[in-house]
């Protein structure tokens, strides 16, 4: 199924990172973390993948901050056999929830020419493991109801429609995918889970 030409920002939740589908790069590919000057690379790769955004070189600045402490432990990208970075992804904070409820998976891309060869499973792995390893409890991404390959890959990593008004429910109806959280929003779903952890903490108690 190809990518659809109607198009709406939508949200995907993973109430845990538990049990995270374990896929590993091809020969010859390779991970590294994010070191200075690699917002050229991160601009080239999102202008080259996403056709349904216009990227502009200050949007590094706005999705990340000026500071770049935390991006070498959260922001990795895959190189190809030449060693040139060919894909990203940034296992990266929530916009309004403290750490650690939830982590985001967040500007995951791979060029197209590189598309097809497993190096997006690869990515996602590593990037859920990351946010498990800092402590995450559990995951969210943004992504557009237009991206079906991208959205089949979130599903089979378990992530589910977070579906918050009538129009979000209208563009999920396009997916075979379960509407497990039909009615809760990620911040309800964030709160109550952190609720049931501070009720249960021993030393509460």
């Amino acid at each position: 199924m190809a990518d659809l030409t109607e198009n709406m920002r939508v949200k995907m939740v993973r109430k845990d990172l538990e049990n995270i589908p374990q896929f590993t790069l091809p020969p010859g590919y390779s991970f590294r973390a994010y070191r200075q000057g690699d917002e050229e690379h991160w601009l080239r790769i999102q202008l080259a993948a996403d056709r349904f955004n216009t990227i502009t070189p200050t949007w590094f600045d706005q999705e990340f901050g000026a500071d770049r402490g935390p991006l070498a432990n959260r922001q990795f990208y895959v190189l190809n056999p030449q060693g040139t970075p060919i894909g990203t992804g940034t296992a990266w904070l929530s916009d309004d929830l403290p750490v650690p409820w939830p982590g985001r998976v967040h500007w995951l891309a791979i060029v197209p020419e590189y598309q097809g060869r497993g190096l997006g499973k690869a990515l996602l792995t590593l990037i859920c493991n990351l946010l498990r390893n800092l402590a995450h409890r559990g995951a969210y991404l943004a992504t557009s109801s237009a991206r079906v390959i991208a959205i089949r890959l979130y599903s089979r990593f378990g992530f589910l429609p977070s579906v918050r008004n009538p129009q979000e429910a209208a563009a999920w109806k396009k997916f075979p995918l379960p509407l497990a959280l039909r009615t809760e929003a990620l911040a309800s779903l964030v709160a109550s889970k952190q609720e049931r952890y501070l009720r249960n903490r021993p030393e509460l108690h």
